[in-house]
């Protein structure tokens, strides 16, 4: 299983292949999982230890083309060109 951990290392993302995901009449045998390494509370998004679900490969496909476009996007747009709620001025 690849995992990436995000959001200062509390969240924790997995995409997962297996045979023993797939079963007759369906697709989906990739498995994305979520979960929130370390201690339960009130900060907690999820209620569960990890949270999956199975995407088809077509499906994978299109939500990793999505990522990288949105990466190639954030990398091509300088980090000076973004509004600070200071700089809003209300009429």
């Amino acid at each position: 299983m690849r995992q990436i951990e995000v959001v200062q290392n509390s969240i924790r993302i997995g995409v997962h292949f297996s045979t023993s995901n797939r079963e007759v009449g369906f697709d989906d045998d990739i498995r994305i999982s979520l979960s929130e390494p370390g201690s339960k509370g009130e900060m907690s998004l999820f209620k569960a230890d990890e949270v999956s679900f199975l995407v088809t490969s077509d499906q994978a496909e299109h939500f990793a083309h999505a990522l990288l476009s949105a990466a190639e996007e954030s990398r091509r747009t300088p980090r000076t060109n973004f509004t600070l709620e200071s700089d809003i001025v209300l009429l």
